[in-house]
């Protein structure tokens, strides 16, 4: 019920600035005559402002004491607190466009005003382009963060007030009667269309988002629960043990003798395998000739998708001079590489999935070294996202007994 009145409250919000952004010059155009609208247009739709801006405070204050609770802010929270005013500074611009338009159309044909329109569009634009860092990153932010944006966002308000009752006064003032607005009650369904469009890709964003989130979450549960485990099996050796490269690290649930098993080995491509020797590859000349990179912090690290696959049931880990392979029932499901500013995995997947991989990330390929049509290897210049990297590693675990 109170996500369904949230929502209610949203889209009459939206109606409301879509009416702003609407002249009220001549309302009998439409079917119908209403005095009091016309002669008190610009206080109307300052009130509309107003409510804007009070309800982006409130739910400033309720995303803050949502955030305290539980450590995030619903999505009809954040939509409440920078949708309405958001829309209602879209729609003073598009309010004041319009007549800047029309006034260059029909009477004041200057460069000046030619300019002030081009000028007001640029606005348009930007304010799109901003409005992604302001509202749709709006969950993703602390507190203090939420609270630069709300400012920012109350002051773009106030300032395209100013800009379009300025506009008002000083350009259109004395042909504001005679402008031809009739089209202009489209600007509400267009302002629909946009809110939709909105709310679909908000609905794509948080959806990764929460993915990420979920995946962090079950990193730190697997972190506590292995430290909980530690803490209880007394510690009669060593606190540290040096393990050479060759001597496999056993990893998992069941107590494993790794000596006594058989390991399948997984054959990588050449071009997979090349540049092994760490040392030398960031003075390799050929390396930067033939596959120049850009190379981009690393999220996830090596260090903690290691760490992370090592937390998987029954994963038994095999160390190697150029290579770390991991097991399940002593069948290899994924294979590591560490290069220092990137990685490379080779790993089992599903053929479909693995497909839609290579078609959206052009540093996954087919591992072609393997008879097996389910092996397929990546390179993580730090440009394929943490979330898809976590979904390979526990993809890859899964499908180890395919």
């Amino acid at each position: 019920m109170k996500k369904f009145f949230s929502n209610v409250l949203l889209l009459i919000s939206v109606l409301l600035v879509s009416l702003v952004a609407v002249p009220w010059n001549n309302i009998s155009q439409w079917g119908f005559e209403v005095d009091f609208l016309s002669a008190n247009e610009l206080m109307i739709k300052a009130i509309v402002g107003g409510f804007t801006i009070l309800l982006s405070v409130i739910f400033f204050f309720i995303s803050n004491k949502e955030f305290k609770d539980s450590g995030v802010v619903s999505n009809s929270t954040r939509n409440l607190a920078v949708i309405p005013v958001f829309g209602f500074s879209l729609a003073v611009m598009a309010y004041a466009t319009y007549l800047a338009y029309s006034v260059y159309v029909s009477t004041i044909t200057s460069t000046a005003q030619l300019l002030l329109f081009i000028g007001s569009v640029g606005i348009i634009f930007t304010l799109f382009i901003v409005g992604y860092f302001l509202v749709v990153e709006y969950k993703k932010v602390k507190n203090i963060g939420r609270l630069f944006r709300i400012l920012i966002l109350i002051e773009i308000a106030v300032a395209t007030m100013a800009f379009a009752y300025l506009n008002l006064i000083y350009r259109v003032r004395d042909s504001y009667s005679t402008l031809g607005t009739r089209y202009t009650i489209f600007y509400i369904p267009l302002f629909l269309v946009i809110y939709i469009l909105y709310m679909i890709f908000s609905a794509k964003v948080d959806k990764n988002l929460e993915k990420e989130e979920s995946l962090e979450k079950e990193i730190s549960e697997n972190k506590k629960a292995k430290g909980k485990s530690e803490s209880k099996t007394p510690d009669n050796s060593r606190k540290s043990m040096i393990v050479s490269k060759e001597q496999p690290i056993v990893s998992g649930n069941e107590n494993l003798d790794p000596t006594s098993i058989v390991f399948q080995d997984v054959n990588i491509d050449p071009e997979f395998s090349k540049m092994s020797n760490q040392a030398n590859q960031a003075n390799s000349i050929e390396y930067y000739i033939e596959k120049p990179k850009m190379f981009k912090p690393l999220n996830p690290s090596f260090d903690e998708i290691v760490s992370y696959v090592r937390e998987l049931p029954q994963v038994v880990t095999k160390l190697d001079d150029d290579k770390i392979t991991f097991y399940v029932d002593r069948k290899p499901f994924l294979v590591l590489m560490n290069f220092g500013n990137y990685y490379r995995m080779a790993f089992k997947y599903d053929l479909e999935q693995g497909i839609r991989l290579i078609i959206k990330y052009p540093t996954i390929s087919k591992n072609k070294s393997t008879k097996d049509e389910l092996w397929f290897k990546a390179n993580n210049y730090g440009d394929i996202p943490k979330e898809v990297i976590y979904s390979i590693l526990k993809t890859a675990h899964s499908n180890y007994n395919s």
